[in-house]
């Protein structure tokens, strides 16, 4: 068992020496400190038609978990067109590398060609700035992949939704999407239902239960949209398009509602609700920086009950910037959810619990980065896997101080205290104890 780690600012190696393309790390889970190994990818660079330096390999790492592929993106992969010439453009499409379990390429899926604005039309207003990978999701049934492209049609924004799955492929289900809430056809970003700048794609995941309990709905976050932030309910249509279903909007100006979005279900009701973060809402006199927004799923009624509970953080923390379902951590059938405060002091988790109401308000524990001497601590969170195989999912945290740390959850033993008397009275005309002398 590895851990991956993203080091999206990593020296590059060999030809890209110089540079700093970024990397992927596998790490094993030993008490050594400095035994990560990177992982042989994007070694070679063809400087006449691409530029790998601050491309930001690792920004995204998802796992389809034990045996299946692994995804990490380069977001800020450039294409270079007319190049030493006083024309040259270089435009930051983006790209992502899909990997086997082994991390390598053994099949056909495999490789770094997912960059899908690649030989579409360019320029900012178009494809130019696509920014592929910025977020990265599988679906729960990991049949899909999922990309955001936040700096589609003059950062309007993009998702796309792509066959993954090897055996379907095989039986020749080749007309299944791509989908793309601008049609992967038509291009037309007149479909998508927010303004220029809205940044469509920040944050990207699905799951079944959303809309209705059959069907997969796909979640996207635009966190600029008419400048206080939107999520965005989606579906697949028959052919090539995402159709949008319902939209959240954010309470306040530049927020940055939907920076991060999860979903788990929280109550046990078989919905599956809906966690937003907004790491930039600001309440001065209450000293509030950054919000997470809870949706607890109205049966799919989302358009007229949709009422969220706000979950507030300290000033100054970026609260939210980081959301996460983490799994049944303490395995009462309940799922919880993981929120992180990078800026709060060195950084911060803060685990909350689900329940039959919905979720617990009062977070049942917080790390802190002080305690382990990293900082930034909170800026990236993985959970939901169990990593020492004893029934409980775990926790890893990144941070931007070159450290992540893993933590183990296990069972925790609750005593519970019964008193009881018995006889429940005693008749004290009734001389029949037996005992020491003068004792009755």
């Amino acid at each position: 068992m590895r851990i991956l780690v993203g080091a999206p600012r990593a020296a590059g190696q060999g030809a890209q020496q110089g540079t700093r393309p970024g990397a992927l790390f596998r790490c094993p889970i030993t008490p050594e400190e400095y035994d990560c190994e990177r992982v042989d990818i994007d070694g070679d660079v063809s400087l006449d038609r691409e530029s790998k330096d601050n491309q930001w390999l690792g920004v995204t790492v998802k796992s389809q978990g034990i045996g299946g592929k692994v995804v990490t993106c380069a977001h800020l992969y450039e294409l270079r067109q007319r190049v030493s010439q006083p024309s040259e453009t270089r435009d930051p499409i983006g790209r992502c590398y899909v990997l086997s379990e082994d991390l390598t390429e053994r099949d056909d899926l495999d490789g770094g060609e997912w960059k899908f604005c690649e030989g579409r039309p360019q320029g900012h207003e178009q494809f130019g700035f696509c920014q592929q990978g910025l977020s990265v999701s599988f679906t729960p049934d990991n049949n899909y992949i999922l990309f955001g492209a936040p700096g589609t049609y003059n950062w309007k924004g993009e998702m796309r939704v792509q066959l993954i799955n090897q055996s379907l492929l095989d039986l020749g289900f080749y007309d299944d999407g791509p989908y793309e809430v601008a049609d992967q056809r038509q291009l037309n970003a007149r479909l998508i239902p927010l303004p220029y700048h809205s940044y469509l794609g920040f944050s990207v995941d699905s799951a079944m239960g959303i809309m209705s309990l059959g069907e997969l709905t796909f979640v996207a976050g635009a966190p600029r949209a008419n400048h206080t932030g939107a999520v965005v309910l989606l579906r697949k249509d028959n052919v090539y398009r995402l159709v949008p279903q319902h939209i959240f909007w954010g309470e306040e100006l530049a927020s940055s509602f939907g920076y991060s979005v999860a979903t788990t279900d929280l109550n046990r009701d078989g919905w599956t609700d809906l966690i937003v973060g907004a790491p930039n809402f600001f309440d001065r006199k209450a000293e509030i920086g950054g919000a997470v927004y809870v949706y607890l799923n109205p049966f799919g009624h989302w358009d007229d009950q949709a009422r969220p509970i706000r979950l507030n953080g300290t000033y100054d923390s970026m609260f939210g910037m980081t959301v996460s379902s983490i799994g049944d951590l303490d395995q009462d059938g309940y799922g919880d959810i993981a929120v992180g405060a990078p800026f709060d002091g060195d950084g911060k988790v803060f685990i909350y619990r689900g329940s039959d109401a919905g979720i617990e308000t009062k977070p049942a524990q917080v790390l802190d980065g002080r305690d382990f001497d990293v900082r930034r601590f909170g800026y990236s969170i993985s959970g939901g896997l169990d990593v020492d195989k004893n029934q409980y999912p775990d926790l890893a945290v990144g941070s931007l101080n070159d450290s992540v740390v893993l933590f183990r959850s296990r069972p925790v033993i609750h005593v519970v205290r019964d008193l009881s008397i018995e006889p429940q009275n005693i008749d004290l005309e009734q001389r029949n104890c037996q005992g020491r002398d003068g004792v009755w």
